[in-house]
């Protein structure tokens, strides 16, 4: 009997030194918002990564590899760079209940000190209408925290009774896994 529960309670040891440092180090979506405003879907997220700044900022600006941070992504190509402006494309595919489709995006973007990445979407090589986005990195308290405001105006239809609602839900979704994304290249490079 002894020896039963010593291997029960090493079992347990085992297991909580094992999951106990992935759920602590866990980043979290402390910001989620979207709305609709005259044809314009703005949106709000504010992420909290377990990573070093100069890290995340790698990361995201790691234009031909942005498909590994987050899956949606299917394809991100540097096009053009000049010094901290660069052209690049995604092509990200999203998916509400059974229907799914392919957003293509050619976006200017530009790295402007500070933590902040600016991306304008050129409408015509999108399918965008309208885009502007604005990424902000930053360290406090012992944290790195990422807020990402857009404004977009879509080429293609989606409902507007209903086009927030989905779209908070997949904004939720796609921030979680971003993060996931991010901390675990993060934890790769940091180890190095």
């Amino acid at each position: 009997m002894e020896n039963r529960i010593t291997r029960s309670c090493i079992f347990g040891l085992l297991i909580n030194s094992l999951l106990l440092p992935a759920l602590s180090q866990a980043g979290e979506v402390r910001l989620s918002h979207v709305d609709y405003q005259g044809g314009h879907y703005l949106v709000q997220l504010e992420m909290k990564i377990e990573a070093e700044l100069d890290t995340v900022y790698t990361i995201l600006t790691d234009f031909n590899n942005l498909n590994q941070v987050n899956d949606s992504i299917k394809i991100s190509r540097l096009l053009h760079s000049e010094g901290k402006q660069h052209h690049v494309l995604f092509e990200v595919e999203g998916c509400v209940w059974f229907i799914c489709r392919r957003v293509k995006q050619v976006q200017r973007v530009n790295e402007m000190g500070n933590g902040y990445i600016q991306g304008v979407i050129l409408p015509d090589k999108s399918d965008m209408e309208y885009g502007r986005v604005l990424w902000h990195i930053r360290y406090e308290d012992g944290h790195t925290f990422i807020q990402y405001r857009a404004d977009f105006v879509p080429a293609f239809f989606i409902p507007p009774l209903i086009g927030p609602y989905i779209m908070k839900g997949r904004l939720l979704e796609e921030g979680e896994k971003t993060i996931q994304g991010i901390e675990r290249i993060a934890q790769i490079e940091e180890s190095y």
